[in-house]
């Protein structure tokens, strides 16, 4: 039998990849509080390489601590952290797995009320409405050089590549945007000036670990609201960032009023589907569409010769075959299927075929900064745990 595209080798940079399929960054909350790793992520992430994923791309990591975004989210702002990172890629090699550190920074775009945010201008956050500080030189500087020095560490903690999160919201994604934007130096203005910061954390990456290491970045191709970032000004910085090397990219969305933007509902859920999975809600409402950035991925295509990685809503294994088929893309990432199924891509090898487990209820996406990672719809007994942790631990703590 010929062996699916979706399962067949690829290389980004010089390292070779099992296959198509990344495991796409998602948060994991199972750091300390201070950001350091864990065993038990440590584990998490070798499940993820045991199952048979090409590339794990890990949940980003804050690279200075105003840059943290929610609780227990992993970060690299400090040498100490290498040892207790060493274990989570050791853990990766041990079972054949590549794995990329995605660094990033969340600027405006935190939950955590101990954070002062800070971000190209004073303009309130699209979806948590923080006020941020407007940087300085200084502060553009010193988050450049954080960029640098966590993948410095990174490369020294075990893992294969980079991958720079310059999309959905976060601080590099709001550089680039207009809507975020406003400065008028040398930063600020033009479309040029708006993605400078992006090649200057690129930049700065790069000389810090070398031309050997693979750096793929997300980008923010568009903003999701009107009179933002286009596609046509995110093509030159990509087209940009592939003459200075980058090794891959992959497009979604820059800034967003809501996740649900990124992250739709019921993606490709049927009706008998919906009924199976208790999913009422499905029943009142339409299901998302598959591969909801494809129309981005195939315009780095056009633009660019370096490998695509489309994120977004990939549920079948015929849409699978299809984008690989197309050239829109050359890499796969999914997030909420891995979630549910570590073990997919191994069930995918042994020849299943057809529609994914996870039914993008995003139950696993509402514990983000306060449970591990995990799936809340995989069987009764975890649908009653979400019910218990999410809504009515909730209203203890609220009252307090």
């Amino acid at each position: 039998m010929t062996t699916p595209l979706y399962l067949s080798p690829g290389v980004i940079g010089e390292v070779h990849i099992a296959n198509r399929l990344v495991r796409a960054s998602t948060s994991e909350t199972m750091a300390t509080a201070e950001g350091t790793a864990t065993e038990r992520l440590a584990s998490f992430y070798g499940e993820l390489a045991a199952g048979g994923v090409g590339l794990i791309l890990t949940g980003h990591i804050y690279v200075e601590t105003r840059g943290q975004a929610s609780a227990n989210q992993l970060g690299l702002y400090d040498d100490s952290q290498i040892p207790a990172m060493r274990v989570v890629t050791d853990a990766v090699h041990a079972a054949g797995g590549v794995i990329f550190a995605e660094l990033g920074h969340a600027g405006s775009q935190t939950a955590l009320t101990g954070v002062d945010p800070i971000a190209p201008s004073v303009t309130a956050n699209a979806m948590y409405g923080r006020q941020p500080r407007a940087m300085t030189s200084d502060d553009i500087n010193f988050v450049i050089d954080s960029f640098a020095n966590a993948a410095r560490r990174a490369v020294n903690a075990g893992y294969d590549g980079i991958h720079i999160h310059g999309g959905n919201g976060y601080l590099i994604s709001e550089f680039s945007s207009p809507i975020t934007n406003h400065r008028t130096d040398e930063w600020g203005g033009s479309a040029n000036r708006r993605s400078r910061f992006f090649l200057a954390v690129y930049d700065a990456v790069r000389s810090a670990v070398g031309s050997q290491t693979p750096i793929t970045a997300r980008i923010g191709l568009a903003d999701s609201i009107a009179g933002g970032l286009t596609i046509q000004e995110s093509v030159v910085l990509a087209q940009e960032l592939a003459k200075r090397g980058v090794d891959g990219l992959e497009p979604t969305y820059g800034i967003m009023r809501s996740y649900r933007e990124n992250i739709p509902l019921y993606v490709s859920v049927n009706s008998s589907q919906a009924v199976k999975n208790v999913l009422l809600q499905r029943l009142v409402r339409p299901k998302a569409t598959e591969a909801h950035y494809r129309a981005f991925a195939r315009a780095l295509k056009a633009s660019v010769t370096v490998p695509i990685i489309l994120v977004g809503g990939i549920r079948t294994t015929e849409m699978m075959t299809a984008i690989l088929g197309s050239g829109d893309a050359d890499f796969l990432a999914m997030s909420r299927p891995f979630i549910r199924e570590p073990d997919l891509v191994n069930k995918l090898s042994a020849g299943r075929t057809g529609m994914v487990d996870c039914v993008s209820c995003n139950m696993c996406l509402a514990h983000d900064g306060t449970d591990p990672l995990r799936c809340w719809r995989s069987s009764p007994a975890a649908v009653g745990a979400h019910i218990y942790t999410h809504h009515i631990r909730g209203r203890i703590r609220k009252r307090g």
